[in-house]
């Protein structure tokens, strides 16, 4: 003892110089783990702090000769025991899996203590300042004060204690085990550094301050090197070359085993936005995750299983892949969690322009369907007035050949546009009851026509007990049962044999599993195609079959529309002898009253002579479209029928007619300039003043996607018909929706007066036309000089050079083209020609935005335009 107080200048100089020391480390350890997360480098730096503080201050306060700033040296040393304190408590509430709302609560109340402590126990009025053989030592003044210190420092111990226990049993890994043991040792060291302050004064032992230097010194140090090796095992930056890290491109990002952010390189911190809010080291904090999910993810990793998971970066909201996998340690135990996470965005982007381009192909198929399905539409609705009007068995037998070429044409398209719907997903199945008698006789006469004209034996057998009325989509059962009998029909050759079997299975009282099966002795399928039989654009045998029409859609649709029922479909084949091809489908059994004997209903010829199946004189119906030879059709279908029919060009027209007049029905045409058939029923609807506020609508359109009549009925239309128009589907949609007092039935029996000849008073004008190609003019009126007058008229009368040169003046090169469109139609139809090309020009100049084309043209079509006018105006009058 009496050493010591000999060499009392020594020992605090030591001791000023463990304390730099130890500031040193701390200092150096924290740059050296600047890029490592967590709280562990901070813990480790605020011990080196504590530790420094309490040896530079007590061994200063006892330097100093002013026993004011003696005060503020030993406030200092209390500072730093008190940060030393803070800092265990970090330390070892960081490695506990607890969550952060309850450690963020410990360190808060453990620094509450402290300041307390500081503010109590460091008052001037705690300790009495003396000088003692040349040193500053303090003596107790106010035992309160002191029993507050003695207090604070008994809790924590067992604080920490308590918490090192728990620390202790929840580590599983022996690096972390070692860690735990120094830690316990660490604070001993320090606990009994303080033990001599309890029981001894300074007036007793001068050097008593010099117990909790060398003692926090010697814990510090104790912890320090424990922390180094644990360091090694610890994740670092050294510990994967620093280049590659820092460059990768790609982000990085590494847990240790108590799931806390550790590491993360530049592109990480950038992709997550970790470089914005660097506090978030845990995953469900970084990560948009539900509670428990990242537990599950570690385990996984932990287990060998690395697995790739999408996530939602919180800060910065982009989709990124991240893939999960554990790395071990020399003992083959999980020393840390490597996330690589990869931004997704780009693939978003693509994705996107995928789905805009594949909005696009919808977009196109849509409005070709209307391009292409309008001139069949004018095809199939002429054809229909020469069978109705005709005498001529010439006349008939070409007009039922274009009816043939017609439906073929029509069956192409719709498998093109059709499999373009099923291939983008968007097809929709949709559930009704319905009767299945009447699903079959539908699809059997569809085809009977065409079989008779082969000499072929069709027959449908449907076992009688088969329930009556089914709840699933008739719709693609149709469609189905149309496939797979066309393609019988067509590979069948003359006098060939084609059956439909319809029988079915109970699954229970409320299912059956309906089996239908199309057998025919037809060509028959080769073993090596049957593979390949359902795949799209499949046509097998060309050179052989090269006369039978089809783009080699149809299995393909079919089988995706089986799939879509949740059916099956098999086929059988011997090449040469016939294939049988079987459809297993469920539905719900709505009615199980039996079906009973199938009554096939045979359709006439389709050159047997058209007789009207009602009349409704009292009845008027507005028909809505933008192309007159559409409207003409329209008129002449139900012409016998004696209802009083209106025509509207545009949407305008119709909804000012829908307030001036009534009506029983309107038919309205989707794609119009201006206002299109939708918006022109929504503002019906909403239209309370308006007479004809309910009245039916029915969709007239030739928009031939899959789905689109259930859409326009979603729309609030009540019904559709598409184009082209088939004349009884006219018929029955015109009976489904006018009321019952203004129809009169008329039966075979009835003696129906054939409708007076209509005597023309223009007589053979067409000598004066040598200036069009009136024999195309005349082919497309059918041959009907009267029909051809009302055309050319019509057209001379809808004079469209004011609206072309406004829309030019006016640069609405939206509307021009519309027009421009309009032209080349209509001129074809009378059999201008070069004017027809001339507005095609104009047209597609305006499509591919060559608008110098227009510049330089259009003066010159709109000159040809009125010369042809002018000459027609002369040869009609």
């Amino acid at each position: 003892m009496t050493f010591i107080q000999e060499n009392m200048l020594y020992v605090n100089i030591i001791i000023l110089i463990v304390g730099t020391t130890s500031v040193h480390l701390g200092v150096s350890f924290l740059r050296r783990e600047r890029h490592t997360k967590g709280f562990f480098k901070y813990s480790v730096f605020l011990l080196a702090l504590g530790s420094g503080l309490c040896s530079l201050g007590y061994s200063l306060m006892s330097l100093s000769p002013n026993l004011t700033l003696a005060y503020v040296f030993r406030v200092i040393g209390l500072l730093g025991i008190d940060i030393y304190i803070i800092a265990e408590i970090i330390l070892i509430t960081s490695c506990l899996n607890i969550s952060k709302t309850a450690e963020i609560f410990i360190i808060w109340v453990t620094s509450l203590a402290a300041l307390l402590d500081l503010v109590i126990y460091g008052n001037p009025g705690s300790n009495k300042f003396y000088r003692l053989d040349n040193y500053t030592i303090y003596v107790r003044d106010d035992p309160y004060r002191h029993l507050f210190h003695y207090s604070y420092q008994l809790l924590i111990a067992i604080c920490l204690l308590t918490v090192g226990f728990v620390w202790a049993f929840n580590v599983k890994y022996r690096r972390d085990k070692q860690l735990v043991l120094f830690a316990f040792l660490s604070n001993f060291i320090f606990a009994s550094s303080s033990i001599p302050d309890l029981f001894l004064t300074m007036h007793e032992v001068p050097f008593l301050h010099a117990f909790y230097c060398i003692g926090v010194s010697i814990a510090f140090a104790v912890f320090f090197i424990s922390a180094n090796d644990y360091m090694v095992f610890y994740i670092t930056i050294n510990s994967i070359s620093k280049d590659i890290f820092s460059t990768l491109g790609t982000g990085l990002l590494v847990f240790d085993t108590n799931y806390h952010l550790n590491l993360s390189n530049d592109y990480a911190n950038k992709l997550l936005g970790l470089d914005k809010e660097p506090q978030r080291i845990r995953l469900r904090e970084i990560f948009d995750l539900r509670s428990g999910e990242p537990m599950r993810m570690f385990d996984k990793a932990q287990d060998g299983i690395a697995i790739d998971y999408r996530l939602t970066a919180n800060v910065t909201g982009k989709v990124t892949l991240v893939n999960f996998s554990c790395k071990m340690d020399r003992n083959n135990q999980p020393m840390c969690y490597i996330l690589v996470a990869t931004d997704l965005t780009e693939e978003n982007r693509l994705i996107q322009e995928a789905q805009s381009a594949n909005a696009a192909k919808s977009t196109f198929l849509s409005n070709i369907s209307h391009e292409i399905r309008t001139p069949i539409n004018v095809i199939t609705g002429m054809n229909e007035l020469i069978l109705r009007e005709c005498h001529e068995a010439n006349i008939l037998k070409y007009a039922d050949n274009i009816n043939v070429a017609s439906r073929n044409l029509t069956s192409l398209v719709n498998d093109v546009l059709d499999f373009s719907k099923i291939e983008s997903g968007k097809i929709e199945i949709v559930s009704t009851d319905f009767d299945i008698g009447m699903a079959l006789s539908d699809s059997y006469n569809m085809f009977l026509s065409m079989a008779q004209t082969k000499r072929q034996n069709f027959s449908l057998e449907c076992d009688p007990d088969t329930p009556n009325i089914l709840h699933g989509d008739e719709v693609r059962l149709k469609q189905i049962l149309s496939n797979l009998i066309s393609n019988a029909v067509k590979y069948t050759p003359d006098g060939g044999t084609i059956d439909v079997i319809v029988n079915y299975e109970e699954f229970d009282e409320q299912q059956i599993l309906l089996s239908i099966k199309v057998r025919d002795n037809g060509i028959g399928i080769k073993s090596e195609d049957l593979p390949n039989l359902f795949e799209n654009f499949q046509r097998f045998e060309l050179s052989k079959n090269r006369t039978v029409q089809g783009t080699g859609l149809g299995l393909a649709i079919t089988k995706n529309l089986v799939s879509l029922l949740h059916g099956t479909i098999s086929v059988e084949s011997v090449y040469g002898r016939g294939s049988t091809f079987t459809v297993k489908l469920p539905f719900i059994v709505s009615d199980h009253s039996p079906l009973g004997k199938t009554k096939e209903q045979f359709a006439a010829g389709s050159s047997a002579k058209y007789k009207v199946s009602f009349k409704a004189k009292d009845a008027r119906i507005l028909a809505v479209d933008d192309v007159q030879m559409n409207q003409d059709v329209f008129v002449g279908l139900l012409k016998e029928t004696g209802i009083q029919i209106d025509c509207a060009q545009n949407g305008y027209q119709a909804l000012d007619l829908l307030h001036k007049k009534h009506y029983d029905i309107v038919f309205l045409d989707h794609m119009m300039p201006e206002m299109d058939g939708i918006q022109v029923l929504r503002l019906l609807r909403a239209d309370r003043d308006c007479i004809n506020q309910y009245i039916p609508a029915i969709m007239l359109t030739a928009n031939a996607l899959m789905g689109a009549d259930r859409k326009y009925l979603e729309d609030g239309f009540d019904d559709y018909l598409s184009k082209p128009i088939n004349p009884s589907a006219l018929e029955n949609m015109v009976l489904k929706h006018l009321p019952d007092r203004l129809i009169t039935s008329i039966t075979e029996d009835n003696n129906v007066e054939p409708s007076p000849d209509i005597t023309s008073d223009t007589g053979d004008f067409t000598s004066k036309l040598d200036f069009l190609d009136t024999k195309s003019g005349l082919e497309f009126a059918a041959g009907d000089l009267d029909f051809y007058h009302q055309i050319l008229t019509t057209y001379m009368n809808d004079d469209k050079r004011e609206q072309l040169d406004k829309h030019y003046q006016d640069k609405d090169w939206a509307n021009y083209r519309i027009v421009a469109h309009s032209i080349k139609g209509t001129s074809l139809t009378i059999g201008a020609t070069e004017v027809s090309e001339a507005a095609k020009g104009l047209e597609f100049a305006v499509k591919e935005e060559r608008y110098e084309y227009i510049e330089e043209h259009h003066e010159e079509v709109m000159k040809m335009y009125g010369e042809l006018l002018e000459k027609m105006k002369k040869a009609l009058h």
